[in-house]
């Protein structure tokens, strides 16, 4: 691993990726909490090593239909934020992308970027931004 490795997931069939160094570990919590009133891209609370984390459902969140509940979610629990973010599965660790960063598109403001792949698009999450002030 090297600085600017990047962290890729899917959600909603797409893929997207955080910085390595704000990931803390991910997790499957036993249970999320809904809120009641809450917009749609906040999934819930959970707690995640005696700590309680609002959950962000990525895929809602950047404007795609939200996930479906599981039995087993699975989540990404972010260093320096009160949420974390609820994910379709893991890709692995990648470097950064070799391609030019595109804007994201708009309506899309929980983005940092879009990189082209072979396969399709990595969306560039901004973890900053995602959940925190309800951006979508």
């Amino acid at each position: 691993m090297s600085a600017g490795d990047l962290l890729a997931f899917r959600a909603g069939g797409e893929r997207f990726a955080v910085p390595l160094d704000r990931v803390r570990e991910a997790a499957r919590p036993r249970r999320i909490t809904p809120l009641p009133g809450a917009p749609p891209w906040w999934n819930g609370v959970a707690l995640i090593r005696g700590e309680a984390l609002g959950i962000v459902d990525v895929a809602a969140a950047v404007g795609l239909p939200p996930s479906p509940p599981r039995s087993s979610p699975l989540v990404v629990v972010l260093h320096g934020c009160d949420h974390a973010l609820l994910v379709d599965a893991i890709d692995g660790v990648e470097p950064p992308p070799a391609g030019p960063v595109a804007p994201p598109p708009p309506g899309r403001g929980a983005l940092r970027g879009v990189v082209a792949e072979e396969s399709g698009f990595l969306s560039l999450l901004d973890v900053d931004r995602l959940g925190v002030r309800g951006e979508k």
